[in-house]
């Protein structure tokens, strides 16, 4: 037999443990890379945060200038298809591929949609078989958001293509957090 009191006590349990993986489920951050019809989760391994700064040639090794708005630049990595896949390759490797994107954001955050167009960019890290030229893509459309931004740090979301010169594309969406204070 069950005790009336107690049937009440696990009742509220149970609708806390709802109420609790309801709104972490919210902030599920998942930040996924698009590479013609492939699609790969990638985690962000690093987020740098410039104040007063501005984005800069991307061509040139400085990337981020002076300026009246605040840069960020996450770092993203994915395990991406085995190279030398194929049963009659008698040597196959990993491929880990990473980017580094960077974002111009106005002097003041806070929760706001921000284009990319004009205001980010993205440089693939590694892949030394292709060119400076071939490694940097250009937002063709999409959007950064910021959420929040809270215990110095910033939540946010990303729907974005990007092209490089020879119109290949990649895109990033989802979710992700980064360091925006020490």
């Amino acid at each position: 037999m069950i005790v009336p009191g107690a049937y009440h006590c696990a009742l509220q349990c149970l609708i806390l443990l709802l109420i609790l993986s309801s709104c972490t489920s919210r902030y599920r951050l998942e930040l996924f890379l698009v590479e013609g019809d492939s699609r790969s989760k990638v985690k962000v391994e690093k987020s740098e945060y410039f104040v007063g700064a501005v984005l800069g040639d991307p061509l040139s090794e400085d990337k981020v200038a002076p300026g009246d708005g605040n840069c960020l630049v996450i770092v993203t990595g994915s395990r991406g298809e085995s190279l030398g896949s194929r049963p009659e390759d008698v040597v196959s490797f990993d491929r880990y591929d990473r980017y580094r994107v960077f974002f111009e954001l106005p002097s003041e955050i806070k929760p706001a949609a921000i284009p990319l167009k004009d205001r980010s960019f993205v440089q693939q890290l590694g892949r030394y078989d292709l060119s400076a030229d071939d490694k940097m893509f250009f937002p063709a459309d999409g959007r950064l958001i910021v959420d929040s931004v809270s215990g110095g740090r910033l939540f946010g979301s990303i729907e974005g293509r990007y092209e490089n010169h020879q119109k290949a594309s990649i895109a990033f969406e989802g979710k992700f957090k980064a360091k925006i204070a020490d």
